[in-house]
């Protein structure tokens, strides 16, 4: 043997496996077959359309897509607010492991939906709420459009425009839709007026909105989990009349679908960013924040189906890549719910943790929660005696409506308190109280599910190394 050859013949075997692994790896992930249509709206709550309950008519383009695919209807996102929530369901990881607790940028490196894709082949595309996807390099679009997310007719413009680009590029394409109704200000609000106006004197012009037929406050249902005064009606009505230009927004990206000829062979996947723009929606772990039901259909994926397990919005990352047939990838939370369509069954599908860190404002107000079927449990670090909570959601007429009559009324009062002082820990009997009102946390008759939970919820602060672990611990004592 010629000892001197030896050691080059293996170093030259050993390369040629290694660009074997290689080349069979980006095998699996090339010549994608089918384009991605991810379709977000901006603050919708779960029951506001039609296939969810609601009897207003609100979202007939939305049901007609929802009747054609499969309907995660305990669907939770794992952060209620924008931008962090945003980068949640784009990395498949919980917000203290992509690095965005709040309004900042993932940490770079951490791979995404569009960068995975890119570098598949995808041709990758964005409509509005790019801004709230940072750093660039980790979200390479080649194609990044704004301003048509409250105008339907706009909107449809801009669909076919990525449609197009990707066909001239030759390559399938990933387009992130994001309609930004009913986001605030509402249709036809003071609030927007307002923003209007200020805008005119700073920029000269008025940003183009879409007209539709907007709701009388007499024509709406308010949510129960709010109260029903008049301001409180009134915002109500403006915000399901955003709602349905959502929905008109909707129907015209999916008309543009259809007159390119994509619609066939194309993965189409629906949701809200998080709950409606209200007190005890979002910014909060309150159900009603967190609770957005997912659409999500395929070519050739069977027939629809209704699940009512527990998933979470990084589940998302997971369960696209396997639609797509690419490599799953290493170091996400969420995990892909096509067994769960195949029949299989998964563990911890009975509850979904939630969270919340920093606010638009940048201040923190953490929060995290646990939630069942039957019972929720929240642990809150920001409660120091004092009314010193706000977010967005609290501004326009609604909460000004609560606190008002909260002067007057006992028990709007004490719903203001829950709100705006709060407690360390909450603890909700579903089943009684759905709109989670009646904090049950120091009941005895209780105590096995309030331990159970918090169980649940410090094995998953633990395993994620959740930055509010030791306060969790003091308070759970």
């Amino acid at each position: 043997m010629n000892f001197r050859l030896f050691p080059l013949r293996h170093a030259i075997a050993l390369s040629l496996a290694m660009a074997a692994s290689v080349i069979g790896h980006s095998l699996h992930a090339a010549a994608p077959k089918w384009n991605l249509l991810f379709v977000t709206a901006d603050d919708m709550n779960a029951d506001s359309v039609g296939w969810m309950g609601c009897k207003l008519g609100t979202t007939p383009n939305l049901d007609a897509f929802a009747a054609t695919a499969h309907r995660f209807v305990n669907h939770h996102v794992t952060v209620p607010i924008c931008q962090p929530g945003r980068s949640a369901f784009m990395t498949g990881r919980v917000p203290h492991r992509n690095g965005a607790l709040g309004f900042q940028p993932i940490t770079p490196g951490t791979p995404t939906l569009t960068s995975v894709l890119k570098a598949a082949g995808w041709f990758t595309a964005v409509i509005d709420k790019h801004p709230h996807m940072k750093p660039d390099a980790e979200f390479p679009w080649d194609l990044k459009l704004s301003g048509s997310g409250k105008n339907p007719p706009l909107f449809g413009e801009h669909v076919a425009q990525c449609l197009k680009a990707a066909a001239d590029a030759g390559k399938p394409f990933f387009l992130n839709a994001n309609i930004t109704d009913p986001h605030r200000p509402f249709y036809a609000s003071a609030q927007l007026a307002a923003q209007k106006a200020k805008k005119n004197q700073k920029a000269g012009q008025r940003e183009g909105e879409g007209t539709i037929k907007p709701f009388t406050p007499e024509e709406v249902t308010v949510p129960s989990f709010l109260e029903g005064l008049p301001d409180v009606r009134r915002e109500v009505a403006q915000y399901y009349s955003s709602v349905r230009r959502f929905d008109a927004s909707f129907g015209e990206a999916m008309k543009a679908l259809r007159a390119a000829g994509r619609e066939a062979d194309t993965v189409i996947i629906f949701l809200s960013d998080h709950g409606m723009s209200f007190p005890f929606s979002k910014a909060t772990v309150y159900r009603n924040g967190t609770w957005v039901p997912v659409l999500v259909r395929w070519p050739g994926m069977g027939q629809p189906q209704r699940r009512e397990e527990f998933v979470s919005s990084v589940d998302i990352v997971p369960t696209l890549l396997e639609v797509l047939k690419q490599p799953p990838l290493s170091g996400v939370d969420g995990r892909s719910w096509l067994p769960l369509l195949r029949g299989e069954s998964q563990p911890g599908r009975d509850f979904v943790i939630t969270h919340v860190n920093t606010v638009s404002s940048g201040k923190s107000f953490a929060q995290r929660c646990v939630r069942t079927k039957e019972f929720s449990y929240q642990f809150h670090a920001w409660p120091n005696g004092t009314p010193h909570f706000r977010v967005e959601a609290m501004n326009g007429l609604t909460f000004g409506a609560l606190a008002k009559a909260g002067e007057t009324d006992a028990r709007i009062k004490s719903r203001v308190e829950q709100l705006t002082v709060g407690k360390p820990e909450q603890f909700f009997d579903l089943r009684a109280d759905p709109d989670e009102r009646v904090n049950l946390v120091a009941d005895p008759k209780h105590a096995a599910e309030v331990a159970r939970l918090k169980k649940l919820l410090l094995a998953h602060m633990e395993k994620t190394a959740d930055p509010q672990l030791e306060n969790f611990r003091k308070v759970g004592k």
